[in-house]
């Protein structure tokens, strides 16, 4: 089947990780799982809680008329709330259920966060080192993504990102704890790039991409981006910190 030449270049840019995942299973059949690090895709090697696996026994159990239907675009209400209350706990503030969007995972709160804010030839900045696949979700819905190096610490680099803001600036997109550097954005940092973003003639919206939120060690905390920046908005999942990857259970929060 003839394909496009953009999905051509696409295929070409992302060949990579997909060569590395297809290595990594050569590798752990050759050697063994346990004796292979595969850091190809964000695949968890722990099985999920026990507590999910007994909530969907019970979710496939359920045989009343509707129990397997569509829902509301937006959601569940009582799973939107229940989101809302975990957001609004780490957040440090009050969000609602209508602060809440579930989403096919965490790729397409991205996806419908470009939808939503982006015109044609609309800039999105993004932070080296970052997710590959951002390029794509930007490219999907008309955007440019500009790139913007991080410091030498993978720290923020507030200059170089005030340098890179341009009348057609609509987003910055960071990832916080960092795939693939660990990095965490201080409460300091933030309040800097809060600053930087202000000073844009137009809103420039932060999202924040947050699916490793959990998983921090040695007493670390990931700041509240709500508390940061008015116009911010989160994006994550449960892939990681429940081992649910592929279950594609996604949402986006907006500042209340």
């Amino acid at each position: 089947m003839a394909i496009s030449q953009k999905m051509i270049a696409f295929a070409e840019r992302s060949s990579w990780i997909r060569k590395m995942f297809e290595e990594g299973a050569r590798l752990k059949a050759q050697y063994g799982a346990d004796h292979v690090c595969d850091f190809s895709l964000g695949n968890p090697d722990l099985p999920p809680p026990a507590q999910y696996q007994e909530a969907v026994r019970k979710v496939t159990a359920a045989e009343g008329p509707g129990s397997h239907g569509y829902m509301a675009n937006n959601g569940y209400p009582f799973v939107r709330e229940a989101v809302a209350k975990q957001i609004g706990a780490e957040q440090g503030m009050a969000v609602g259920q209508d602060d809440i969007l579930m989403t096919v995972g965490a790729a397409g709160a991205i996806n419908v966060t470009m939808k939503a804010l982006l015109d044609p030839g609309d800039e999105v900045l993004i932070l080296a080192p970052f997710f590959v696949e951002y390029n794509f979700y930007v490219d999907n819905h008309g955007g440019a993504t500009k790139i913007v190096n991080t410091a030498q610490d993978f720290s923020l680099d507030l200059a170089a990102i005030e340098a890179a803001i341009t009348p057609k600036t609509k987003a910055i997109i960071i990832n916080s704890p960092n795939n693939p550097t660990g990095q965490i954005y201080s409460a300091t940092e933030l309040a800097g790039l809060a600053e930087v973003l202000k000073k844009a003639p137009q809103t420039v919206y932060l999202i924040s991409d947050e699916p490793y939120r959990k998983i921090v060690y040695d007493n670390h905390t990931v700041p509240s981006i709500f508390a940061a920046y008015p116009n911010s908005l989160i994006v994550s999942s449960y892939s990681k910190d429940l081992s649910l990857p592929g279950e594609r259970i996604g949402y986006i929060a907006v500042h209340p």
